[in-house]
């Protein structure tokens, strides 16, 4: 009998054991089976290993979406090593930080990248690619050199697998600490609830220093699917992927969304996706009015709203029969967590109480690379032990304000840090956004307060959106918000500033407005 997978670098062994023929990865229009994947990691660790990396050691992935990124992935695992994905997008500064940071001695990475970033900090670098400068090592010139032996570096599912960069919107990234165990049981949960199996075809876009991102890849790889890899793209060119390739299911990001079904959104239900068997969403609240636009563009596939902090890779899903009476919520917890409302006496909350969403559970990570403070904050004791203190448990606070209703179904409020106090009022930017957004041409919006000569807060919306009639905008507002809720000013840009992950950079948006940026 199959024992389950335990680290990292047994999902593609046991696949490849199982599958060694089937379609791992397809890639610019060629496809890479699992023994080819299996091979190509275990010639990689044997360079790894005869460079000196040493147990839990740091290796850098800067690569664009590629086989090679998966290539890397296992074999450092397989050599005993810690992956940190880094992301191509990110600045330079940023990329800097990040190598210093974790003391990253070995990246892989590409001719183009290294010139463009200008790397000189890490001890090796190994290319990819045929563009590899001077004498340094070229990945398709001694790959020959390794064999791809069975032998990998004893691990146990506790150790460090990998780390997690945030994309770090308000300064430098912070690097969340990722077990094996994490990374093995989030491709279990997540691929068991959304049923995948070897027939699945999964388009990836989403960057592997996303733990959404990797978690695809790892549920993909698990059950033998096959990962359909494309760079990220434009929204509209999706639809055609989505086609093309026969995929069967598909993560998107609330920005990818909107602009496919916000605003005024003309897309008809012309195109057929028969294969399309799932659609998933993450990195933010999807608008009520997108939700109902994705249904109907998308008759027969189940869409599953989820809700996830890189902290605890994924919290709660919203079942897809559940969207109909309840298209506000990011659901219950997933199997194996349970997640807890908690106010700030550390009770538990009443059903419709505002409290912080707290998880508990699997797939907890170890905290933040090198910054104790930071990780005492966020991975607590469990407040609710009851006098069982002996069980040590450590939950994650999210730092998100969220209530349950009567059934415990979850609904969010807003970060607890960004509540407008106006009027007397708490008011939850959400509902702002919600608002805006329903508004035709409206395809995203960030709402957040600033603060008044008063000493009140005013509420500051900024719309994604073609339209510069502030005073109409205002004007719909009134008619969809209460009076204390409706924008004492509307800013119009025509398209938002992302993150390194595709999510929208709410705090550059905020730090502009309030002056951090123009003035």
């Amino acid at each position: 009998m199959t024992m389950r997978p335990a680290l990292v670098h047994h999902l593609i062994e046991q696949t490849a054991a199982r599958l060694p023929d089937k379609a791992a990865v397809r890639h610019l229009g060629r496809d890479t089976t699992y023994r080819e994947l299996l091979e190509e990691s275990r010639r990689m660790k044997g360079f790894l290993l005869d460079t000196g990396i040493r147990t839990g050691e740091r290796v850098g992935i800067f690569l664009e979406k590629s086989v090679e990124q998966l290539t890397a992935m296992f074999a450092v695992s397989m050599a005993g090593g810690v992956f940190v994905f880094i992301n191509p997008i990110l600045r330079q500064e940023q990329v800097d930080y990040i190598v210093r940071d974790c003391d990253i001695r070995v990246l892989i990475t590409t001719g183009a990248l290294a010139r463009k970033n200008r790397l000189e900090k890490p001890e090796t670098l190994l290319f990819v690619d045929e563009d590899a400068p001077g004498e340094s090592p070229c990945w398709p010139r001694i790959r020959e050199r390794f064999r791809p032996s069975r032998e990998t570096v004893r691990r146990i599912p506790d150790d460090t697998a990998c780390l997690i960069y945030t994309s770090g919107s308000t300064g430098m990234p912070k690097g969340v600490v990722v077990p094996h165990r994490t990374v093995v049981e989030g491709a279990e949960i997540v691929s068991g609830y959304l049923g995948i199996t070897e027939n699945d075809r999964i388009v990836s876009v989403l960057p592997f220093n996303f733990d959404y991102g990797l978690n695809q890849a790892t549920t993909s790889i698990l059950h033998g699917a096959t990962l359909v890899m494309h760079q990220f793209i434009f929204a509209k060119d999706l639809l055609n992927i989505l086609r093309d390739e026969e995929i069967t299911g598909f993560a998107g990001m609330t920005p990818i969304w909107a602009t496919l079904f916000g605003g005024k959104h003309t897309l008809k239900a012309e195109m057929a996706f028969p294969r399309l068997r799932y659609i998933t969403n993450t990195g933010g609240k999807v608008p009520r009015v997108v939700v109902e636009r994705i249904r109907a563009f998308f008759p027969n596939t189940k869409l599953f709203l989820m809700y996830g902090l890189t902290e605890a890779f994924r919290s709660t899903f919203l079942p897809p029969e559940e969207i109909e009476r309840r298209p506000d919520s990011i659901g219950k917890a997933i199997p194996n967590v349970e997640i807890l409302v908690v106010n700030d006496k550390g009770e538990e909350c009443a059903p419709g109480v505002p409290g912080e969403l707290v998880h508990r559970g699997a797939l907890i990570t170890r905290g933040y690379w090198n910054d104790p403070e930071k990780t005492k904050q966020v991975f607590r004791k469990n407040p609710l032990l009851n006098g069982q203190d002996h069980l040590n448990e450590t939950v994650v606070f999210s730092g998100d304000l969220v209530k349950k209703d009567e059934d415990g179904f979850l609904y969010f409020i807003s970060r607890r840090d960004e509540m407008i106090k106006t009027s007397g009022y708490r008011v939850s930017p959400t509902e702002v956004e919600e608002a805006l957004v329903a508004i035709p041409g409206v395809r995203n919006a960030v709402v957040f307060g600033r603060e008044l000569e008063s000493g009140d807060q005013g509420i500051i919306a900024v719309a994604e959106t073609d339209r510069s009639d502030v005073r109409a905008l205002l004007a719909e507002c009134r008619g969809r918000l209460p009076a204390y809720m409706v924008p004492h000013e509307i800013i119009c840009e025509r398209e938002f500033p992302k993150t390194a992950n595709g999510k929208i950079d709410r705090s550059f948006l905020k730090s502009k407005w309030q002056g951090g940026v123009n003035g």
